[in-house]
This record gives C-alpha cells, sequence and structure tokens, in this order.
C-alpha cells in the first residue's frame, strides 16, 4: 500500500458478460480533486461504485487506509425518491451509514447535520417530504447527506444535474470550499468546472480504459485544440 487513501490495483468490473472496467490502476491521495469525463457508458459511475464499495470488482483488488470514510452523491435518476422520508430525515441518514444499527447519532452529529443543512439553503424544507422537492432542492439534499457522516473522500456523480446557473455556481462554490478538508473524485461534462478546479488531475474514461491528463488545465486546452 502506497500513501494513497484508496488504491485500486489492476481493477475489472463486469455486468453480466459486459465489461465495463478493464485493468484500472488507480491510486487517490488526501487533499487531491479529480474530475472524471468521458461518454455516457464508459465506466464513470462504476469507477465511483468500486470506490464507495457497492460494487464488487470482477478482477484486481482494491485497498483502502483504514477507517476510510466515503460519502457518496449518486445520479440523480438512480434513486426511488417515494421512499417516505422528510429532508432532515434523509440527511440524518447519512449519519447512521457503517455504523450499528443501535448507534444513534450523537449531539454533534446532529448540530453537523443541521450546519450543513444550513449550508446548503435546506433547513426550510427539514420537514417536507423528499417527493416533494425540485430537482435542485433533491440534490442539495444528497450533497447534505453524503457530507453528514465527515467523509475523507466525497464522490459526486454529476451533481450539477438538474441545476440552474445560479445554483450551479453555488454548488462549484461549496465543492471549492470542502476541496480544503477531503479529497473529492467527481463525474462532470460541464467544462467550466476546469476554470474554477484549474489543478483538478482529470480523467478520461472512455471504453473501460482510463486516460489521464495532468490537470484541469490541459484538459481544457485540449478540448479547445479540438474544436480548431
Amino acid at each position: 500500500m502506497t500513501d494513497a487513501l484508496i488504491s485500486l490495483n489492476n481493477v475489472s468490473a463486469c455486468y453480466g458478460q459486459r465489461r465495463v472496467l478493464d485493468h484500472i490502476r488507480l491510486d487517490i491521495r488526501q487533499g487531491e480533486m479529480v474530475i472524471l469525463r468521458g461518454p455516457n457508458g464508459g465506466g464513470k459511475t462504476t469507477l465511483l461504485r468500486l470506490i464507495a464499495g457497492l460494487v464488487r470488482p470482477a478482477g484486481g483488488h482494491i485497498d483502502r487506509q483504514e477507517g476510510l470514510r466515503i460519502g457518496y452523491l449518486p445520479q440523480y435518476r438512480s434513486i426511488d425518491r417515494d421512499f417516505p422520508v422528510t429532508v432532515s430525515q434523509a440527511v440524518m441518514g447519512g449519519l447512521l451509514e457503517g455504523r450499528r444499527l443501535w448507534q444513534r447519532p450523537s449531539a454533534s452529529d446532529k448540530a453537523r447535520a443541521t450546519a450543513l443543512m444550513d449550508r446548503l439553503h435546506i433547513t426550510a424544507l427539514a420537514d417536507r417530504p423528499i417527493a416533494s422537492l425540485s430537482g435542485g432542492q433533491w440534490q442539495r439534499v444528497l450533497l447534505a447527506r453524503a457530507l453528514a457522516g465527515g467523509p475523507d473522500i466525497l464522490l459526486l456523480d454529476e451533481p450539477d444535474t438538474h441545476l440552474d446557473s445560479v445554483s450551479r455556481h453555488d454548488l462549484y462554490t461549496f465543492i471549492q470550499h470542502e476541496c480544503r478538508r477531503c479529497t473529492i473524485i467527481m463525474v462532470s461534462h460541464d467544462r467550466d468546472v476546469t476554470t474554477l478546479f484549474p489543478d483538478a488531475r482529470v480523467i478520461i474514461i472512455e471504453n473501460g480504459k482510463t486516460t489521464p491528463t495532468e490537470s484541469a488545465r490541459q484538459d481544457e486546452s485540449n478540448s479547445y485544440t479540438e474544436m480548431l
């Protein structure tokens, strides 16, 4: 094991007979901002799910630092919002993941959840059922839930989905602040991200393979070149 928080060593992933990721080698270190790009179906979401421990590799192995805490904001369309819980219950649920059934949130846990809801401007929605939320409100709830447990690595799968330009700007400002505290891996097709996170490591995933670029600056330059 290196000094990485998590290392993927020759990892492959399959759904049935279809190989989605093929012999991936990747180290994620403390304090990094990593942006995943590539075509739909290329394996970006599967890579996040592998890192989160929600998918078992078909080959290779994954090493994680002991006690590593991971927060995960999945794709909007992958979640059933008909489950009868309120916004506050959904956010508090992020505190219980990975704990024993009899462990309850402490006073400090609850204070953290309340502070997150306030920072993400969803405190007024606390008693609303999640089924009643707009797309942008629901994304903020999911982000608060992902952050509630104080993760070392935050996984964001297209977090800007269903957000207008103002909400998107607020989201990126929030993520910039969180970069100071934890490692972030984000799937995004938004080219504006490269100007907001110029030192991020950009990884292109296509046909199950990864192609790293040196930074978001290089990714932006490559995109400009492709348009000429």
